[in-house]
């Protein structure tokens, strides 16, 4: 999709490319668009989202439709509202501070994308042909906190032990909910970057890059942290590291989530991009696998189809049934302390016996014909593809891949994984030429 408007959501520079103008006519469009009499509105801490969210409330409100605004808000807070409302969150996610932008959630916790209404959405924008409502609509603010979090404590029960946890709130969203969400339980834990701060002084809030949790690992060991915790900016996703310091993979944590969630018969959907070891650990533990395309919006529609308790994805999104097939932050640093408090075993022995394979982290490739790339990919390639699902699964036998095209930005990404680290470095190289030359 062209513009501001994403794959799964409005986004970009503000106030270059998103800005109040953006959000004025998002606001109308989504009214439009949801033939919406009530929409719950929520942000985060970015120094342009109270603006942004000021634009976007007028913008509904002179469509005809009431606003309920929460002002602080997560996206998991987002969608819990969503159960019963249309909501719209004021959020740039993980992206760096000059970012912001708009996820919408249709009531039935739906988040929309290209796929099932952000077209839709962006056409009503661009034409601004909005329709004279009868009146104006009403705003009034409302906080859900504290609502939030006790439903969120009921979804993983059970007995927590006096773990020490450190928590990298990268100074977004996570300083908000996380003294609430852990208030009364015995865990003792401390806050990195606990004030919310915009501006992000100390370093992006995105856990995927391996850069910004080195302060969150070291402090961990020098510590003697039994976990440590890294939200992204709006706490939809938490990446974790285990005793030693060591950043524990997406797929190992899902692992772990399956084996302590899951009963028999039930099952998890990992995305396409993941290590191979998801589907054979969770496959051995006795549970079924479906596999998934990336993206917030694409994993809960397979949770859905096949009924799975849990999913999950390589950036750290973690899905779970019963809440709603969303993904949350909270209830994933929930589970993870949940289990670990219900074994003996640190959390670095818990994930050893998934280290089968060399594993890559996702490499990105800015390059000039995204199409002309993957078109060269599959010549390559084409008696070797297993899976066109989202973007190219290639099994070439000692090493495999999947190779996509990113709906968020202009890059390719590769995933790759190998028998051995010397399969994996020449892999890295000759794909990297391929896709580079």
């Amino acid at each position: 999709m062209a513009g501001v408007y994403k794959g799964y959501d409005i986004r970009g520079e503000y106030p270059k490319e998103v800005n109040e103008e953006i959000a004025y006519k998002a606001g109308r469009a989504t009214v439009i668009f949801f033939k919406a009499k009530k929409i719950l509105v929520g942000r985060d801490c970015r120094i342009s989202s109270p603006a942004l969210t000021k634009s976007l409330v007028y913008g509904i409100t002179d469509q005809g439709c009431d606003v309920i605004d929460i002002g602080y808000a997560t996206t998991p807070l987002i969608y819990y509202a969503s159960q019963k409302i249309d909501a719209l969150m004021v959020t740039a996610s993980h992206l760096p501070k000059e970012q912001n932008g708009i996820k919408i959630t249709r009531k039935g916790v739906e988040p929309i994308g290209e796929d099932n209404g952000l077209k839709e959405v962006e056409k009503i924008a661009n034409s601004c042909h909005f329709p004279e409502p009868r009146k104006k609509g009403r705003a009034t603010t409302k906080n859900i906190l504290k609502e939030y979090v006790k439903d969120v404590r009921k979804i993983i029960s059970g007995k927590y032990r006096k773990l020490k946890v450190l928590i990298d709130c990268g100074n977004g969203m996570a300083g908000y909910v996380v003294p609430d969400l852990l208030k009364g339980l015995p865990i003792k834990y401390k806050l990195l970057y606990g004030e919310m701060d915009g501006n992000f002084p100390h370093h992006t809030p995105n856990p995927s890059i391996p850069e910004t949790t080195e302060e969150l690992q070291k402090e961990v060991v020098a510590g003697k942290y039994d976990l440590g915790i890294a939200y992204d900016a709006d706490c939809d996703r938490a990446l974790f590291v285990d005793e030693k310091g060591n950043r524990v993979r997406a797929e190992f944590t899902l692992i772990l989530f399956a084996q302590h969630l899951l009963k028999k018969g039930q099952g998890a959907v990992y995305t396409v991009n993941m290590s191979r070891i998801a589907k054979e650990k969770i496959k051995e533990l006795g549970f079924k696998a479906w596999p998934s395309k990336i993206g917030h919006t694409e994993i809960p529609i397979i949770m859905k189809k096949q009924n799975a308790i849990l999913g999950g994805e390589i950036s750290g999104h973690f899905f779970f049934k019963k809440f709603n097939d969303a993904d949350s932050g909270d209830i994933a640093a929930l589970t993870m302390m949940s289990l670990l408090s219900q074994t003996d075993k640190k959390l670095s022995e818990l994930t050893e016996p998934f280290k089968k394979y060399a594993t890559s982290d996702e490499i990105n490739f800015k390059v000039k014909d995204k199409e002309a790339v993957m078109n060269k990919i599959e010549e390559i390639y084409k008696k070797q593809i297993i899976g066109r699902m989202d973007g190219i699964t290639v099994d070439a036998g000692d090493y495999w891949f999947n190779i996509r095209l990113s709906k968020t930005e202009n890059l390719v990404r590769l995933n790759l994984e190998a028998v051995n680290r010397k399969k994996l470095n020449f892999a890295i190289e000759w794909l990297s030429r391929m896709i580079q030359g």
